[in-house]
């Protein structure tokens, strides 16, 4: 932690801690949140409920604390469903990885996202939580992850996508309905506040997080994502799942590298043009995998 206070977090070339301090910042000067630059003049990407999730640590001073939080409630997680060695193991391998060391230091908060899910698949698989019998809180999870960031939702989809199928017709349509509604209702609010910033304004959220996908990435990313989630749901094991969450995040990252430097001629992967941390949206999900392997419940 004290790494995080050695830094002066305004020195840094990472503006996602700014991204969400700045939105807070606005929003309780009676600002419009979404309008609020980062220290870099860029603009937050992260959905509502991650916002808000923040308020705590913004009111301690230091939004990054939000991965020591997430981090303690996978430690948490693992102890609580599986043993004192397996949280132990975790915490090591959390601690001798150097991209979260990164992760902290520049106070991102895009990792703490992920070990977030990667905490909720590991309770959802141990109480044995499924899309029959629990068809409307899935969709409100789903739902208010969603409204984390875009990607948080694929491994849920790798989770579920198998039992979704098996659904009538009519449970397909209303799971995927429900799950808009609710993202959506967590935006009604800044809607209502200011529609034409929040929709029309150049770099609004929707327009950060989806920018760099191409319809060609998507062509080769969803048979991937329905591949991987059948293999999955073969064997059952939450290990494999989390190998599966593995793959498919590391391929849309690098898909995404590959197509914007064949597209842009610039194959420079450490410029600035790419931000190879997204890479780290996987990272919980090995350590994880690692953690759990030859585990049975």
């Amino acid at each position: 932690m004290g790494i995080q206070y050695y830094i002066d977090p305004d020195n840094l070339k990472v503006d996602r801690w700014s991204a969400i301090h700045n939105f807070i910042a606005y929003l309780f000067e009676g600002k419009y949140p979404y309008m609020a630059q980062t220290h870099l003049g860029g603009y937050g990407s992260p959905f509502p409920i991650w916002q808000i999730v923040h308020i705590p640590f913004y009111i301690l001073g230091n939004v990054g604390l939000s991965v020591f939080a997430s981090l303690s409630i996978l430690l948490f997680t693992l102890k609580k469903i599986y043993n004192n060695a397996t949280a132990t193991q975790g915490m090591f391998l959390f601690a001798l990885s150097p991209s979260f060391i990164y992760e902290v230091a520049v106070r991102s908060d895009l990792i703490s996202n992920f070990i977030i899910v990667a905490s909720t698949i590991i309770w959802l698989y141990h109480k044995k939580i499924t899309l029959h019998k629990h068809f409307k809180p899935l969709i409100i999870m789903t739902g208010l992850l969603m409204s984390t960031r875009l990607a948080a939702i694929i491994p849920l989809g790798l989770m579920y996508f198998r039992a979704w199928c098996r659904l009538h017709m009519t449970q397909k349509v209303e799971f995927a309905i429900g799950i808009i509604t609710i993202f959506v209702l967590t935006f009604l609010p800044l809607l209502l506040w200011d529609y034409q910033h929040l929709l029309f304004f150049r770099y609004n959220p929707f327009v950060l997080q989806s920018r760099q996908g191409h319809l060609f990435d998507f062509l080769i990313f969803v048979p991937l994502f329905i591949f991987s989630a059948c293999q999955w749901d073969k064997k059952r094991q939450i290990q494999e799942l989390f190998r599966a969450c593995t793959n498919v995040l590391l391929t849309l990252v690098i898909l995404t590298f590959a197509h914007n430097m064949i597209k842009s001629g610039n194959y420079d992967l450490f410029s600035s043009t790419y931000d190879i941390t997204y890479l780290n949206m996987a990272m919980p999900f090995i350590i994880c995998m690692i953690c759990l392997s030859n585990k049975k419940e």
